[in-house]
């Protein structure tokens, strides 16, 4: 937020009293608060973040957006579709924004690979082929995440949604949905594993691991065309220390060898949720819906409901 211009932060609030007034203190002028009902009518506050658990997301969020507040949320936005959905429609009653905030759009390797397939460098589309995940800190079946009151599940919930929303951002919307949700280590009431297929209107596939069992961590996105592939590899500072994008076009007269190029993307994934909010506020003052929006975590959240329910 301070990396933004046109942001003034009047409060933090978190139940932990010393974690807020450390934030706080980082800015000029801004309280730190422990109950976020006391900003809800403030007339200075135009816009609020969500950071909270999971099933904490959708009910503060839609307070906010009943008082008139813009709401940037982090993913997956909540834990139920329809609540989320019901928050879209409070948003648009009040005409006020509401973001759900997938910052892996936000990444310079995916902006790029974006505009390479915009610019026709791998053909039509045909599948991608993503993977997710890293090892866990010990203890962690302990924290909140493995615990379906606060998360409403598990990997696929929490790394999974990012996955699913890159994939509908290039595929567009999911028809055909299929796979599995499995705890195989860390012994704790959600799923440690997911796999998923997914297939769009045009049959263009998709197929997604994440895993908490991974042990190191891992982020890698290819996307395959008609001419070429593109492939994500890294994500920043945890997933491999790097980012960078692989172009290859497709050699007909050999098609083993293709032709390869490299690139090296900035690996500060804090730029990413620079980003994110900028286009936040870009959405505010123009008076249009951010991308993403809300109603892609309603989607992603459909898709993580639809193989929760086979578990």
């Amino acid at each position: 937020m301070k990396q933004v211009r046109g942001v003034a932060v009047r409060a933090i609030v978190d139940v932990d009293s010393a974690r807020a007034k450390t934030l706080a203190n980082n800015f000029k002028n801004c309280e730190s608060l422990g109950d976020w009902h006391s900003i809800l009518l403030r007339s200075d506050i135009d816009a609020v973040v969500v950071v909270t658990p999971h099933n904490f997301l959708t009910p503060v969020s839609r307070a906010f957006l009943r008082n008139g507040k813009h709401v940037l949320s982090e993913k997956p936005g909540g834990v139920n579709s329809v609540k989320v959905k019901q928050a879209v429609a409070l948003a648009k009653k009040h005409g006020v924004r509401y973001m759900v905030g997938f910052n892996h759009r936000f990444h310079p390797s995916f902006i790029l690979a974006r505009k390479f397939i915009e610019q026709g460098k791998i053909g039509e589309l045909m599948f991608i082929r993503a993977r997710y995940g890293f090892g866990g800190r010990a203890g962690y079946q302990k924290e909140w995440r493995m615990h379906k009151k606060f998360s409403g599940g598990g990997e696929l919930i929490d790394q999974g949604v990012h996955m699913i929303d890159m994939v509908r951002s290039f595929l567009g919307d999911i028809t055909s949905v299929v796979g599995f949700a499995e705890n195989l280590f860390w012994n704790a009431g959600v799923e440690d594993n997911a796999m998923l297929i997914l297939r769009n209107k045009k049959q263009q596939l998709a197929s997604i691991h994440v895993s908490w069992s991974n042990w190191k961590p891992i982020h890698n996105f290819e996307i395959y065309g008609t001419k070429g592939y593109i492939h994500i590899e890294g994500l920043g500072k945890k997933y491999g220390g790097t980012e960078k994008v692989i172009w290859g076009r497709r050699n007909e007269k050999d098609p083993d060898h293709p032709t390869e190029r490299e690139f090296i993307c900035n690996p500060d994934a804090d730029n990413s949720l620079v980003k994110e909010l900028q286009e936040f506020i870009g959405a505010i003052k123009e008076k249009r819906n951010p991308v993403p929006s809300a109603m892609d975590g309603y989607e992603a959240l459909k898709i993580v409901e639809k193989i929760y329910e086979h578990k």
